[in-house]
C-alpha cells in the first residue's frame, strides 16, 4: 500500500487584470512637468533682468516674481515624484496606446502647471488661468486678459492692472515650448524612451504623417529644434535693428515662430505702427507655416528643389498668393485707394490667419460680410502640415480636393481606376481615409462646441461658431464677438469647453478621444 503524496497543494495562479499598467507614462510626464518648472524659474530671473536693467524696476512685479518663483517650485516637485514613481513601474519602451496617454498627459499636466503662476500671482482665477496657459501651451493665443497694458481697468483679485516683464515673458515662453511641441522636445532630450519615441512623435507632429527626417527620432526631434531655435534668434535680431526694444523683440519672436500670438501690448503689432515691423513678423508667420521637414531637406540637399517640388507647399504659397490679392482688392476702398497701404493690411492679415498666429494690424470685424468669409475660410484651412501652424492643414484640404474631384470623374467612369497623388507618389487608401475621417471628427466636434456654447453663454450662433473655430482651429481671433476679440466675458463652463477644443485641435482630436474608448484601457 502506497502512501500519498506529501507535496503542498499547488496555489491557484493569480488573476490577471482586466486593466493595463499604465503607471510608467508617469515618469516622461513628470520630466516634463520639472522641464516647465525650470522654464519658469528662468522666467522670473530673466524677465527681472529685463525690467532693472530697462531703469523700470516697477516692471519686474513682485507678486509675479513670487507666483513664477512658487510655480516653479511646485511644479518642480510634483514632477520630481511623478517621475520617481514612473521609473519604479516604467518598461524599456512605451507602446502605442502608453504613447499616447503620455502625450495627453503631458500637455493636460503642462498646461495646468503652466497656469500655476498667473493664479499664485493673482493675475487670474483658476479656470482663467488654466484657460491662458492652455491657450498658450497649444499656440492658441485665445485670452482672458482684457488689459494687458494696465490703462483700463486695475487689475484683478487686488494686484495693479497690467502685466510685468516676469510673466509677459512668461506668455511667450510657453506658445515658443508649445510651438514646436514639449513632446517633440522632450524625446530630443530623454532618448531612452525606445520605441515609444516615434510614437509620441507621430501623437505631437501635426499633420496626415510624421516620418522621421532621420533614422533616430531623437535626431529628428533635435534637428527640428535647432531650426526653429535659428528662425526665433533671427526674427528678434531683426526685430531689434528695427527699433523694437530687446524685450519686446524677444517676446514677439517666441510667438511668431510658433504661431502663437500672445503680444506684449492689448494692440498688438498695430501699436508699433511701422510697416518693416509688420512685413517681417508676417513673412516669419508665414516661414512658420511651412513644413519643416522641408527646411532640413533643404539643408541637407543645397537645392531649392526639395521646396519647389512639394505639392502642399505650392498649394499653400498658391492660396495665400490669391487671399492676399482678394484682401488688397476688397479693402482697397477702405484705406483710400491707396494700393500699398491696402497690401499692407492683406498681407498681414493672410500671414496671421493662415499660419494662426492671431496678431492683429487691422480691424476684420469692419470687413464686408464676403471679406470675412474669406478670413473665416483661412481660419478653417491653415497651415501646411509638420509645422507650428493650426487648421485643417493645406495638405489635407488638397487631398480633400482631390478625393472629391475622383469621385466625381467616377460618377460617369466607374470603370476606371483613380489614382490620387500628392507629386509624384500615390496617397495610400489608408491616408485617404485618414484624411476624411479626420476633416468628420472635425466637423462634427465644431458643430457639438456652437450647440454647447450657445447653450452655456446665450450668444449667438455665429458668435459661438467664431469662438469654437478659433479653439478648434488653434487661431486666436474670433470672428463676430461683438464686445472685444477675446474671450474674458464667457462662462466657466464655456471656457473649460474651449481648453478642451484647444487640446483636442493641438492634438488633432484621435491622441485625446482615444482616451475616451473604454477598450483603450482594458488588456
Amino acid at each position: 500500500m502506497t502512501r500519498p503524496s506529501a507535496r503542498a497543494p499547488r496555489r491557484p495562479p493569480l488573476a490577471r487584470s482586466r486593466w493595463r499598467d499604465f503607471r510608467g507614462t508617469l515618469r516622461p510626464t513628470g520630466a516634463v512637468l520639472v522641464g516647465v518648472g525650470l522654464a519658469q524659474a528662468a522666467c522670473a530671473a530673466v524677465g527681472a533682468a529685463f525690467a532693472y536693467g530697462t531703469g523700470a524696476p516697477e516692471r519686474a512685479g513682485p507678486s509675479d516674481l513670487v507666483g513664477l518663483a512658487a510655480g516653479a517650485a511646485l511644479t518642480g516637485a510634483i514632477g520630481a515624484m511623478l517621475y520617481l514613481y514612473g521609473r519604479r513601474h516604467a518598461s524599456e519602451s512605451l507602446g502605442r496606446r502608453e504613447a499616447l496617454l503620455t502625450v495627453a498627459l503631458i500637455w493636460l499636466i503642462a498646461g495646468a502647471g503652466g497656469a500655476i503662476p498667473f493664479l499664485v500671482s493673482g493675475v487670474l482665477g483658476p479656470i482663467d488661468a488654466l484657460f491662458e496657459s492652455v491657450s498658450g501651451m497649444t499656440t492658441t493665443g485665445a485670452t482672458v486678459i482684457g488689459d494687458i497694458d494696465g490703462e483700463l481697468v486695475k487689475g484683478t483679485l487686488g494686484r495693479p492692472g497690467g502685466l510685468s516683464m516676469p510673466v509677459l515673458l512668461w506668455r511667450s515662453l510657453i506658445q515658443w515650448l508649445g510651438g514646436m511641441g514639449i513632446v517633440v522636445l522632450f524625446v530630443a532630450i530623454f532618448p531612452t524612451v525606445g520605441a515609444g519615441a516615434k510614437h509620441m512623435f507621430k501623437g505631437e507632429v501635426p499633420g496626415t504623417s510624421a516620418e522621421g527626417l532621420k533614422p533616430r527620432i531623437a535626431e529628428t526631434s533635435f534637428t527640428l529644434w535647432k531650426i526653429y531655435g535659428a528662425f526665433t534668434a533671427a526674427l528678434a535680431g531683426l526685430l531689434v535693428l528695427l527699433g523694437m526694444s530687446p524685450f519686446d523683440a524677444v517676446c514677439h519672436a517666441l510667438t511668431t515662430l510658433s504661431t502663437g500670438g500672445f503680444s506684449t501690448s492689448d494692440n498688438s503689432i498695430a501699436g508699433f505702427d511701422s510697416f518693416a515691423i509688420e512685413l517681417v513678423i508676417a513673412t516669419f508667420m508665414y516661414v512658420g507655416s511651412v513644413n519643416y521637414a522641408l527646411y532640413y531637406a533643404l539643408l541637407r540637399r543645397r537645392s531649392l528643389r526639395a521646396l519647389v517640388g512639394n505639392t502642399e507647399l505650392r498649394a499653400f504659397v498658391a492660396m495665400c498668393a490669391l487671399f492676399v490679392a482678394a484682401l488688397t482688392a476688397s479693402n482697397l476702398e477702405r484705406h483710400g485707394g491707396d494700393v500699398i497701404e491696402s497690401f499692407r493690411y492683406a498681407y498681414f492679415m493672410v500671414g496671421t490667419t493662415m499660419s494662426s498666429t492671431g496678431y492683429g494690424t487691422d480691424d476684420y470685424m469692419a470687413y464686408s460680410e464676403p471679406t470675412l468669409l474669406l478670413v473665416v475660410v483661412m481660419m478653417f484651412v491653415g497651415g501646411c502640415s509638420g509645422s507650428t501652424a493650426g487648421g485643417i492643414k493645406v495638405e489635407r484640404v488638397v487631398l480633400m480636393a482631390k478625393m472629391s474631384w475622383a469621385e466625381l470623374r467616377a460618377a460617369f467612369r466607374p470603370a476606371v481606376v483613380h489614382v490620387i497623388r500628392m507629386g509624384r507618389a500615390a496617397v495610400a487608401p489608408e491616408i485617404l481615409r485618414d484624411v476624411a475621417v479626420f476633416v468628420g471628427v472635425y466637423l462634427g466636434c465644431l458643430g457639438l462646441g456652437v450647440l454647447f456654447v450657445t447653450a452655456t453663454d446665450g450668444v449667438t450662433i455665429g458668435t459661438a461658431f467664431g469662438a469654437t473655430l478659433s479653439c478648434l482651429s488653434n487661431m486666436g481671433p474670433a470672428p463676430w464677438y461683438a464686445s472685444a476679440d477675446n474671450f474674458v466675458a464667457y462662462s466657466p463652463a464655456a471656457k473649460l469647453f474651449f481648453v478642451f477644443a484647444m487640446l483636442l485641435g493641438r492634438l488633432e482630436f484621435f491622441t485625446l478621444l482615444a482616451l475616451l474608448v473604454p477598450d483603450f484601457w482594458r488588456r
